[in-house]
């Protein structure tokens, strides 16, 4: 990505930086909602496909009146913009929405909870430096937090891997964003956070569409009223506008820190939840109340210094050489 100048803790944009990822996880707890109910109304496949199609028309014009788009820097680029279309939009969606068939949006969404523990597993494998303690303890808040999620309270589920369909898949989506999470900021050059968020998820479209074709018999068919409202709102917010803000905070703290913030979405899925009427089991509460606490403990609790201000002259965040 651009470089971006080393940000300290006092900085003025650190706060709008954590207000947007907190909004980014905000949008993607109301997605768990929107996508499960679009999914009982059409295919996993056709939902994802219009979500993007939708999203894609957006940022074409978007991108090209904010910034104009770097052709040249997009092709030097375009093997991994490949790669992150096909494991962030298209791979992370394909596990969501044929999770979401089989397990609820609150559970869907602390699973997901793991991302932070497999980014900071990835980073730390691509950058050669290891997480702080308390990101340490963070991280295994988080995992315990899941585990209890998804064996549903059970010790001799947990002891004996017993996960539902619908748990594996968004484990896999899980994953996916990992290596969406940590792919820009090592490998693209020369683009900005909005850039890679618009070619990534044109590129994803066009997965979205050609696979859709082969394997979705009601692509073509213009969704219910129910579910196009699902589908524009995870098009615009959870797709425009998330993206957009995740990227731009991965440019700025980092993909470690950043990923931090997607233990928000169970807690803003959990409250949507609630409004909506959907019951919460004890094992789903206390799984959430130690996701929470995974991330005081990797942010408010954590004192070692931002991926900002551990880097050297000529670096970017998580010590990666800044682009030219």
């Amino acid at each position: 990505m651009s470089p971006t100048p080393n940000i300290p803790l006092t900085s003025p944009r650190l706060p709008v930086v954590y207000l947007k990822l907190v909004l980014t996880a905000a949008c993607w707890g109301g997605v768990f909602h929107a996508g499960r109910y679009a999914v009982h109304l059409m295919s996993p496949l056709a939902a994802g496909a219009w979500r993007f199609t939708l999203a894609a028309l957006i940022f074409m014009p978007l991108v090209a009146w904010r910034e104009g788009w770097a052709l040249a820097a997009i092709k030097r680029n375009a093997l991994v913009l490949g790669i992150m279309s096909a494991v962030g939009v298209f791979g992370f969606n394909i596990g969501m929405f044929f999770g979401l068939k089989s397990t609820s949006a609150v559970n869907g969404a602390l699973i997901v909870a793991v991302t932070p523990a497999l980014t900071a597993v990835l980073a730390a494998l691509l950058n050669r430096r290891a997480p702080s303690v308390m990101q340490v303890i963070g991280l295994a808040l988080g995992m315990a937090g899941v585990a209890m999620v998804v064996s549903h309270g059970s010790l001799d589920v947990l002891l004996s891997l017993q996960l539902s369909q619908g748990d594996a898949w968004v484990l896999l989506a899980a994953f996916c964003w990992a290596i969406y999470s940590v792919l820009p900021q090592r490998f693209i050059k020369g683009l900005s956070s909005l850039q890679v968020a618009g070619s990534t998820i044109i590129g994803g479209a066009v997965l979205m569409i050609g696979f859709g074709a082969k394997a979705a018999p009601d692509l073509l068919q213009v969704p219910p009223m129910g579910a196009m409202l699902g589908i524009v709102f995870m098009a615009v917010f959870g797709s425009v506008l998330a993206y957009m803000w995740w990227n731009d905070g991965i440019q700025v703290i980092g993909p470690a820190q950043a990923a931090i913030f997607m233990n928000f979405v169970p807690l803003f899925a959990a409250l949507i939840g609630v409004l909506l009427g959907e019951h919460l089991a004890a094992s789903q509460l206390l799984g959430a109340a130690l996701v929470i606490g995974g991330v005081l403990s990797s942010t408010v609790l954590n004192k070692a210094r931002p991926a900002s201000q551990q880097v050297e002259k000529g670096q970017g965040a998580e010590g990666v050489p800044k682009a030219a």
